[in-house]
């Protein structure tokens, strides 16, 4: 008998679940598609948190690290404005 999409998804999610694995969703205005949307550094944090939780200290370590040079290469252009 063919399992229906319902019992595939449910089958799915227990499956990640049990690999410890949480489902995250993210809700975004309807008006933002195919522009930019202002993100505070509060959401940008609780983003960041939620979307690597389980990783190691030294796989956040190079993330955080990627980021850092980004911004200095930024700061060199003259593009990211100081207060």
């Amino acid at each position: 008998m063919a399992i229906s999409n319902r019992e595939s998804q449910a089958a799915y999610r227990e499956r990640m679940y049990a690999a410890g694995y949480k489902q995250a969703r993210i809700w975004v205005p309807r008006k933002s598609e195919g522009r930019a949307v202002k993100m505070t550094r509060k959401t940008f944090i609780s983003n960041m948190d939620a979307l690597t939780a389980g990783w190691s200290n030294a796989r956040l370590s190079k993330i955080y690290n990627e980021f850092i040079k980004v911004i200095i290469n930024e700061n060199k252009k003259g593009k990211v404005k100081k207060k």
